[in-house]
């Protein structure tokens, strides 16, 4: 993926000279009040999604649906454009509906985070992207520059090396840590303009432990779609199987 900035991580403290007015343990407070205005947005999403150990690729387009704090739905397509399955999150609950099979997978997202765990992190990420970040808790500024500044974050019980953009804020790059080592890398880039300028329109995500990589391309987005209850609830021309995930 083409960043919008190279930054070497993870070289401890270095250049801490503020090259811009938000000091960087305003950052996650700076981010949260940015981001506020944002309460849905609608979109094109194509993931491309790459397996270790001999895994086939997996390449899917769809519509996706998102309402904060944490309504999320996707139709993926399949190439002719028919629907290959509908996948609904809500709250702490998933319905996944593949008209292939003719049945509904439904359950506590827990159950669904252990089943699907690239699907799972890329719909964590979404939220930290759209500058969710009224509860995350700075912890330290680890470098600042002219180009880039890099912080460490918590976000409930996750610990997170943040990269951003020193002039605009944009996050570049996010890094979970565990026991001090990233185990989740995602990159974001291809930034718009305007009042919604820092919406990434591609995020580039790797969890070398789990083995997979997912590019994910966001096309004609709208900011603040008009949606209801509705459009998070499942709608079938007949009545699949329901299956409860375990």
């Amino acid at each position: 993926m083409v960043l919008c900035a190279a930054v070497v991580l993870g070289a401890g403290a270095t250049d801490l000279k503020a090259s811009s007015s938000v000091r960087p343990n305003q950052i996650p407070a700076e981010l949260a009040r940015k981001g506020k205005g944002l309460s849905a947005l609608k979109a094109v999403m194509v993931v491309a999604t790459s397996y270790d150990h001999g895994k086939s690729r997996q390449d899917v387009k769809g519509f996706l649906l998102y309402r904060r704090p944490n309504d999320f739905r996707f139709q993926g397509m399949g190439p002719a454009g028919h629907p290959l399955f509908e996948l609904i999150l809500k709250a702490n609950m998933f319905e996944l509906y593949v008209p292939g099979d003719g049945k509904i997978l439904k359950g506590a997202k827990d159950c669904f985070n252990r089943r699907f765990p690239d699907v799972a992190e890329l719909e964590t990420l979404i939220p930290l992207a759209l500058l969710q970040w009224k509860d995350t808790n700075f912890e330290e500024a680890l470098s600042q520059d002219a180009r880039t500044t890099v912080i460490r974050v918590r976000m409930g019980q996750d610990l997170w090396r943040a990269t951003l953009d020193s002039k605009d804020l944009y996050v570049l790059s996010l890094q979970r840590l565990n026991e001090g080592k990233p185990d989740l890398v995602a990159h974001f880039g291809d930034f718009g303009a305007g009042d919604y300028g820092w919406l990434p329109r591609r995020f580039d995500i790797q969890s070398a432990r789990a083995g997979w990589r997912s590019l994910v391309t966001i096309q004609q987005l709208e900011a603040n779609p008009f949606l209801v209850e509705t459009n998070f609830k499942l709608e079938t021309l007949f009545s699949p199987q329901i299956e409860q995930c375990r």
